[in-house]
């Protein structure tokens, strides 16, 4: 099943990129893939198709069909966003193997000029969207903090213009927002950003230098969403809202529900998923699929966006060592890593790819076809899939 763009596949726990043109992957690089920040794609016409944050090398990966190149970052990365051209890619710090946040370093590059600087914020692994002010224009990077929750504006411009040795740069402050956020999307031409949190879908713009609240969009049912990509076709906010039981090690019973919210009407369209454990998910045109792991049987599950409804249900084979129920999902088994799945969808919707952690295998699924492509390594933890599309009408700004 040969793919145009090819397909990324980034084993970090292997500390290799691949590339899948066909049926046998290929080494694009060499490199630690920061999984929490994953891919960002680029916008079409930026110096570059797709980049990462390398989480040992202490740079950012910029790649395109022929090409890699890397510039240096602060590590570890947390959390990765460019601006409306993809000039300017900025990168926020997270724990790395430590157990409480303690960098409060924020890298922003150049990648036409190859260059960075860095500044100092607040620790606690904020998360990041690039926006335009809604009166002057400029783009402003909006960074998202917890505990206590707050959004920070800070012009780009101030961020590129800071000397040498890290200095302290603080933006205007609003700290109306729930302190648990976690998911972070924004729209490239309305620039609204949404942040999601226990309370809701939480909206903001920049205007005049000031970070303003627009309201909260309540979910629809039980739980919340930890996850958010932009619909590049809409314009719209997607996420899988996770309810049921509040216990981790209950996440066999979690229930999941796909939603689709309009950011600037805050119009919610849900598809109600099979239960267990749904985290990331992949969108294509008009579709999504989802990847289910339970201990009844892993499934692929595809949603038709039109019709909001579950399309397919795909059984496929489950891992070797899967999570255990009763256990923290992110748990290790037997001394190995916690097993789970990463998925991604052509850009034209046809075939969807998932992975088996710990198995060396990646499925690529087209009606109703499943070709096994083996890697060399065990692609631990699902690994991180990346399908980019070239021709979409808006880009998604921020790393997924």
């Amino acid at each position: 099943m040969p793919s145009s763009p090819p397909l990324l596949v980034a084993d970090y726990r292997a500390d290799v990129v691949y590339a899948v043109d066909g049926s046998l992957p290929r080494v694009v690089v060499e490199a630690t893939l920061a999984e929490h920040a994953g891919f960002l794609a680029l916008p079409k016409g930026a110096s570059g198709r797709w980049a990462f944050a390398d989480d040992a090398d202490g740079a950012l990966v910029v790649g395109d069909d022929s090409s890699v190149r890397r510039i240096p970052i602060a590590i570890p990365a947390e959390h990765i966003a460019c601006d409306h051209d993809g000039r300017h890619v900025v990168v926020t710090s997270g724990t790395g193997m430590n157990e409480a946040p303690w960098s409060d370093v924020v890298t922003v590059v150049d990648l036409v000029r190859e260059s960075s600087v860095r500044f100092r914020a607040r620790t606690g692994e904020p998360g990041v969207v690039v926006a335009a002010d809604q009166t002057t224009g400029e783009p402003t990077i909006l960074l998202r903090h917890r505990e206590p929750g707050a959004i920070e504006a800070v012009p780009l411009g101030s961020a590129l213009e800071v000397g040498p040795h890290v200095p302290v740069l603080r933006g205007r402050i609003l700290d109306d927002l729930a302190a648990d956020g976690h998911g972070d999307v924004v729209h490239p031409q309305t620039g609204i950003m949404a942040v999601a949190t226990g309370r809701g879908l939480e909206r903001f713009v920049v205007d005049r230098g000031e970070p303003r609240a627009l309201g909260v969009i309540p979910w629809p049912g039980d739980g919340r969403p930890y996850y958010l990509r932009l619909d590049p076709d809409s314009g719209h906010a997607t996420g899988i809202v996770r309810g049921g039981s509040p216990a981790a090690g209950a996440w066999a019973v979690w229930t999941n529900t796909f939603v689709d919210i309009d950011l600037d009407t805050g119009a919610t369209r849900s598809v109600p998923l099979p239960p267990g454990l749904a985290f990331r998910f992949a969108l294509g045109a008009g579709t999504a699929a989802v990847a289910v792991i339970h201990p009844d049987g892993d499934a692929v599950v595809t949603v038709d966006r039109a019709e909001d409804r579950v399309a397919q249900h795909l059984p496929i084979p489950a891992m070797t060592h899967p999570p255990r129920p009763g256990h923290l999902p992110w748990d290790s088994v037997d001394g190995l890593p916690a097993q789970r799945r990463s998925i991604a969808l052509d850009p034209s919707g046809d075939t969807i790819a998932v992975t088996s952690g710990g198995d060396s295998r990646l499925l690529l699924i087209r009606d109703g076809d499943t070709e096994i492509v083996e890697f060399p390594t065990p692609l631990n933890e699902g690994g991180h899939l990346f399908w980019a599309a070239s021709d979409r009408p808006l880009n998604d700004l921020v790393g997924r």
